[in-house]
């Protein structure tokens, strides 16, 4: 019986080594990041494939083999164009744009090329693989189980409403992840589009959205802190009670310093992520996203800055805010383990591991746009804090809270050591920072953030200059200042012109739920005299 297996094993390793052949060598050309995909993850895909081996006929085994490399094909069509990896929303766009996407290929043909040739080689050596090893076993029923799988995953988000293929991940298979967006847009977005809901898409502000190249380029560096999991409403910089943040506090009446709260465009981190990045938010929001067009990291590049993109979070807690980077203008990426290779527990990484790589890029003659992405003040929170920072250990109050304080302490002390590099550094640099999202420490009686309320969307935004003046007009920022407009102000401060103000705020700001195409709920939000605001939530 294992001499008759012997021919199906040979074929599944073969069609698997191909698939991840396919998406690799495309990645090594493209100068995309590549993120090997795990070992669990490669023997799930092998006791896949060795299924699909079972399939009665040559020609049915050889297409069912081949599913994910010609998947595949769309997306690195995608990535060719856009840079950014398929979602579900683009699907729907797909059928209600069909003239102009086919208006499209016709004039970017060339996008279609590599992908077809990466395509049609995988597929020829696949088949000649089919033709060589003949197999001994078939089930019938084997085509019917498959068919009713692919069923089966949109009936159960349309039964069930699951996010599950809402947006690419960088632990699946590229053909995969294909199929996960396509299973999602039949059972959620189509529905949804079916039942004669309103698609406001052409209502949004952020489509209308324009960038001009200048030739003012004022920074030697810009630096974008991007955090996660930090309230405002823990930082004695804002009036909190505890020390949380002493350096920050003598930096309050700084000239080259400005500090207000912000407005996430989104309660998770990998929405408000995509969105922020992509100068989008609410109904446009993931479609940007998808295309990529305003993509900060892009415009960095389009003007002349170097790119880098740093964390400290691990390639696993990543594999949903990869696919947004926009990696075609990406020159850097380093996730944990390239940051800091010794850390045990990607949960107690130590954000100030950043810094020495920050120094070191800071020593070259290029202009750089840095990216430092911290693992902030995100949960299991008793891990987010270093020796130095455990200051508040009262037993009268909430352990929790507790910890969350000395993990505000620990970024007070990132912030510290992030100056003394900057100030010895002779280069004009401005430094952003802006927090994923908020986190709720027992207001209105919710912990942790994902639910529509203003703890859990309320951000800290904090901009620093050195060895040069803030630009202008920075401390006239609104209060309650609206990620995009925030997004706006760092592509203007790379050098481009925007026909949009970031001192000007939309009127149909919105922010979503934990969902790209807000189907968890939205809170639209108005603002209104003396720098104030209110949201409604809609289901």
């Amino acid at each position: 019986m294992l001499q008759k297996l012997r021919n199906h094993v040979y074929l599944a390793l073969i069609f698997l080594i191909l698939s991840l052949l396919q998406q690799y060598a495309f990645y090594a050309l493209k100068g995309f990041p590549i993120i090997w995909l795990s070992v669990g993850k490669c023997l799930t895909l092998f006791i896949f494939f060795i299924i699909f081996t079972l399939v009665k006929g040559p020609k049915t085994r050889f297409f069912i083999l081949s599913f994910f490399l010609i998947l595949n094909f769309f997306q690195m069509a995608h990535l060719s164009y856009f840079g950014t990896q398929l979602l579900p929303n683009e699907i729907f766009l797909l059928f209600t744009e069909m003239h102009e996407v086919a208006g499209l290929l016709n004039e970017e043909l060339h996008h279609v090329f590599i992908p077809l040739l990466f395509t049609i080689v995988p597929l020829s050596i696949g088949f000649y693989f089919i033709r060589r090893f003949k197999t001994h076993y078939s089930f019938r029923a084997v085509p019917i189980l498959l068919v009713l799988y692919f069923i089966y995953n949109p009936v159960r988000t349309y039964v069930t409403n699951n996010t599950w293929g809402r947006q690419p991940s960088t632990r699946e298979l590229a053909g995969m992840n294909v199929y996960l967006s396509f299973s999602y847009f039949m059972g959620r977005i189509l529905p949804y589009k079916m039942q004669s809901r309103r698609y406001s898409l052409e209502q949004n502000e952020a489509v209308n959205l324009k960038l001009t190249k200048t030739n003012r380029q004022e920074w030697d560096n810009i630096i974008v802190v991007l955090g996660e999991s930090l309230s405002p409403h823990q930082m004695s910089l804002y009036g909190y009670d505890r020390p949380t943040t002493p350096f920050l506090n003598e930096l309050k009446q700084a000239p080259n310093f400005f500090h207000t709260i912000g407005l996430s465009g989104g309660v998770s981190t990998d929405i408000s992520v995509a969105f922020f990045l992509n100068l989008g938010y609410g109904e446009s929001g993931g479609i940007k996203a998808a295309k990529g067009e305003h993509c900060i990291f892009r415009s960095a590049k389009k003007i002349g800055y170097s790119t880098h993109f740093l964390s400290t979070q691990s390639s696993e807690q990543l594999r949903y805010i990869a696919p947004y980077l926009c990696s075609a203008y990406l020159d850097d990426y380093r996730s944990l383990e390239a940051i800091s290779p010794l850390t045990e527990n990607p949960n107690a990484a130590r954000d100030r591991d950043l810094l020495p790589k920050l120094s070191e890029l800071l020593k070259t003659s290029s202009k750089n746009f840095i990216m430092l992405h911290q693992r902030g003040s995100h949960g299991p929170i008793k891990l987010r804090s270093t020796i130095e920072s455990i200051k508040f250990v009262s037993k009268n109050v909430d352990h929790r809270i507790n910890d969350y304080d000395n993990s505000v302490v620990e970024f007070d002390l990132f912030w510290k050591e992030l100056n003394h590099i900057l100030e010895k550094q002779k280069s004009k640099t401005l430094v952003i920072y802006l927090s994923d999202h908020g986190e709720s420490n027992g207001q209105e009686g919710k912990w942790g953030h994902g639910f529509l309320a203003r703890s859990s969307f309320e951000v800290p935004i904090l901009i620093q200059s050195f060895h040069k003046n803030l630009p202008v007009r920075t401390k006239e920022l609104f209060r309650y200042l609206p990620h995009y407009n925030l997004a706006l102000y760092t592509t203007q401060a790379l050098g481009w012109e925007t026909n949009q103000s970031p001192f000007t705020i939309m009127k149909d700001y919105v922010i979503f739920g934990n969902d790209i195409d807000g189907f968890a709920g939205k809170a639209n939000v108005s603002f209104g005299v003396l720098e104030n605001y209110e949201f409604k939530t809609i289901p």
